[in-house]
């Protein structure tokens, strides 16, 4: 029977040709119905799909929405050594809850657990826009992260579990382009407010309020209700396997990294007491909770936090390094491009922002293009391999090239090479591990690890590009201008982009010193995108050539029972 391998359960029950054509039949019905599980209205699924679409921008937009604006906080709240954990608590937060957010979704019904994360969104964003210290900013932004990573992954097990196979894709390619959209509109909606006479900075926050706000009535009204729990298993059970310790793990990790990597060199001096405490302690913390998961201590094997199962699947592990690959390179080219048209041409966050169109308009459109093509030809691999040679090319021309005396035109034509490499593989592996995995379980697990990979490459990529802006910028910095002459406050205001006097003096060959140091940093920074990429191509080669089914393919003759 063309197309349809038969079970070993089948043949064994005894199936006549007439009973295995009708299940045949069935399962074509299945692939092709216009119906959704459950029997979902169709103008209920779009609904929540465009919910789906504007909490992910909203999510996306909140990662970046105080990049421009650190110099208004910094205003309003000093503590230079805190500002980079402005940005950097969204993204932490992001990746440490999601596999909380996993367990959590197989707690209760995913409507209801949207609906509540929704309303955590909402308190985070409030209490961020009415902070009047820096502390309390960080903490809203990590309340911001906790209910934005829940949102968007309820949105991803949504899709995993009620599209289509021909929608999946597309699905996810649109909530990826739309994400990203947030992500890089962000910032010029945040510095436009800052700017603005008739606002400040807390309308960054503010402005995201009401439209939250329509999405949690709508998803009131129009989200499917869906539970993922084991049948018949009270709810009390469920919480007591929710593995704690798995959890806990997933939220101290992140942070001790982020406070390693942030803290030695601004605050603690490397090889300090303080500095080595805490490498040692994340070090610890890292071999716990990977033995934790992996011995199943205090957890079984199918309660525990991190779906482990699932590396099992071989063939999926490479389409899940290259998910992280791409956002590793995503986050570097996104943050720090935009700086070099800072401090190489004193442009303005808007001006930054027209120059990184090239970057943001084709990455979009390729994303979007990328999620169509792939239901239409199937096979992953050779994308990938595209992707990752091309990321590699421009990397390498970026790292090499970058200084203060490039041309604008170039380091523009070279992020639209790394946007169109990027939109090739950014958030494909979604869809893609969605098609392979065919139980409704291991498609919500797969989306985890999926965005697990890729917020947790995000937020690592930051910490890590962070330190070495932090610390070999301040030393380059220093040289170039002379340490003597400023004291290190006064470089690392510098380096954060607000008001400081190395900007400020009169002596234009320091200042010119000063661009240079910074340009040379910032082109070092793009050798983690050339790491990046050299594992994804490594990745790229070991994939599958298999060619998926989305399942678009109609059979060009049918017989049913009817017609027989």
């Amino acid at each position: 029977m063309p197309g349809h391998a038969l079970s070993q359960d089948e043949t064994q029950k005894g199936y006549s040709l007439e009973e295995l054509s009708i299940i045949d039949q069935r399962e074509y019905k299945d692939a092709c119905s216009d119906e959704r599980p459950g029997g979902l209205p169709e103008w209920k699924w779009k609904a929540a799909v465009r919910i789906f679409i504007v909490t992910g921008a909203c999510s996306g937009y909140d990662v970046s929405n105080v990049a421009n604006i650190q110099p208004r906080l910094y205003e309003a709240f000093g503590n230079i050594e805190l500002l980079p954990w402005i940005g950097l608590s969204y993204s932490l937060a992001n990746f440490a809850v999601l596999s909380f957010a996993r367990k959590i979704a197989y707690c209760f019904d995913l409507k209801w657990v949207y609906l509540v994360h929704l309303v955590i969104f909402m308190a985070g964003t409030a209490i961020g826009g009415a902070s009047n210290d820096i502390q309390t900013m960080i903490v809203a932004r990590v309340i911001m992260g906790w209910g934005g990573s829940v949102c968007q992954q309820i949105n991803f097990s949504y899709v995993a579990i009620l599209a289509k196979p021909a929608e999946t894709a597309g699905l996810f390619g649109i909530l990826s382009a739309m994400w990203a959209v947030g992500l890089v509109v962000g910032g010029p909606i945040g510095s436009a407010f800052a700017e603005n006479s008739h606002t400040t900075w807390r309308w960054a926050f503010y402005i995201k309020l009401p439209i939250v706000g329509l999405c949690l009535a709508l998803a009131v009204i129009c989200l499917p209700s869906r539970s993922l729990a084991t049948a018949n298993v009270p709810v009390w059970r469920r919480l007591v396997g929710i593995d704690p310790i798995g959890v806990v793990f997933n939220m101290i990790v992140p942070v001790l990294f982020a406070l390693a990597t942030t803290f030695s060199g601004p605050i603690w001096d490397w090889g300090s007491a303080a500095s080595t405490a805490v490498w040692v302690v994340f070090a610890v913390a890292l071999v716990s909770w990977v033995s934790q998961q992996y011995f199943c201590t205090f957890t079984s094997p199918e309660e525990r936090a991190i779906p482990m199962h699932m590396f099992s699947k071989l063939g999926l592990l490479p389409i899940w390094i290259a998910t992280g690959c791409a956002g590793a390179a995503y986050a570097v080219t996104l943050y720090y491009t935009p700086l070099f048209y800072a401090f190489a041409r004193g442009h303005g966050a808007i001006q930054q922002t027209v120059r990184m169109l090239p970057f943001i308009i084709v990455f979009i459109f390729v994303v979007l293009f990328t999620g169509v093509l792939l239901t239409i030809i199937g096979r992953y691999k050779i994308i990938y391999l595209c992707a990752a040679t091309i990321t590699l090319a421009a990397s390498i021309a970026m790292a090499t090239t970058m200084n203060d005396r490039v041309s604008e035109a170039q380091v523009m034509g070279i992020e639209a090479l790394i946007g169109i490499s990027l939109g090739m593989q950014f958030q494909h592996g979604l869809g893609i591990s969605n098609v392979i995995n065919k139980t409704e379980r291991d498609r919500v697990d797969s989306t985890v690890i999926c965005n697990m990979v890729q917020m947790g490459s995000i937020a690592i990529t930051l910490s890590i590009a962070g330190c070495i802006f932090q610390n070999v910028g301040f030393n380059l910095l220093s040289s170039a201008v002379g340490q003597k002459q400023y004291s290190e406050e006064d470089i690392r205001e510098a380096l954060a982009g607000v008001s400081s006097v190395v900007w400020q003096t009169k002596d234009r060959q320091v200042v010119e010193r000063g661009i240079a140091a910074v340009t040379k940093v910032l082109s070092r920074e793009f050798y983690i995108v050339v790491a990046s990429s050299v594992v994804c191509l490594i990745c790229a080669i070991c994939m599958s050539s298999e060619k998926l089914d989305y399942g678009k393919k109609k059979s060009t003759k049918t017989t049913t029972p009817d017609s027989a």
